[in-house]
């Protein structure tokens, strides 16, 4: 009996020993980088953070014709890095807040940079330098154009917002509900004019009085997000302008 046992015993052993060797392939080391830009302006394209910003899906064709997506998401400026990439053929495709962009496949090997010129949906100018308000309030000024002339991609203006936040990572993933503007319906911006927005207006995410900053000085970081009704990926995604920093009182 204690012969079989230990029969049995030694080939589990060796079964576990071959399987780690089989498992021990190379850890993931090549980088995948680069940024997505503006193919008019050539400015870096503004997004948000997360699953309503630009994300670069990944399809490791190496192993597969039909594999399981991956997604690296890119930062606020459009920049993405990624440095655990397992070596070989990726089709790859950017997708966010623009005119999509066909699947390129490429080897991955080392490290590759790739640069995206996109057509954003819209295109959201700072128009001067936000302004501080003697009753505890700030306002901006924006232009809101076409980012693209494809009209498949030219839906209605849907929201606008002013978001307000306390840290310098600030949009529709991050914001201060007190303090930000909500503009929708008859209150929308005309495409293509100079549009005034102040903080904490009412009407917008909440009701009431409109809200002013605490009576003492304190930074904030504001940048304004706006969208049509078209969706990516059955979400909602804001195109933006760059971060602004006040200080108040």
């Amino acid at each position: 009996m204690k012969s079989i046992l230990y029969s049995v015993l030694s080939f589990l052993l060796v079964a576990a020993l071959a399987s780690c060797e089989e498992d021990n392939y190379p850890a993931p080391a090549e980088t995948f980088k680069g940024s997505i830009v503006d193919a008019e302006t050539g400015e870096p394209f503004q997004t948000a953070i997360g699953n309503t910003g630009v994300r670069i899906k990944m399809m490791e064709y190496s192993w597969s014709e039909n594999p399981t997506p991956y997604y690296m998401y890119a930062m606020m400026d459009g920049a993405f890095n990624n440095n655990k990439v397992f070596k070989g053929e990726y089709g790859i495709t950017p997708e966010g807040a623009f005119v999509p962009v066909a699947e390129e496949r490429i080897q991955v090997a080392g490290t590759v940079e790739k640069n995206y010129e996109v057509e954003p949906f819209l295109r959201i100018e700072w128009v001067g330098e936000p302004v501080i308000n003697d009753n505890g309030t700030a306002t901006i000024q924006v232009k809101i154009n076409r980012g693209t002339a494809n009209p498949d991609y030219q839906q209605a203006l849907t929201e606008v917002w002013l978001f307000v936040s306390e840290t310098q990572y600030v949009g529709d993933f991050s914001y201060s509900p007190n303090f930000s503007t909500k503009l929708t319906g008859a209150t929308l911006p005309v495409l293509g004019e100079t549009a005034s927005i102040t903080t904490g207006w009412p009407g917008g995410i909440g009701t009431g009085s409109q809200r002013i900053f605490p009576a003492y000085s304190r930074k904030y970081f504001l940048r304004v997000g706006a969208r049509i009704s078209k969706q990516v990926n059955s979400t909602n995604v804001y195109n933006y302008t760059t971060v602004k920093e006040i200080t108040t009182r």
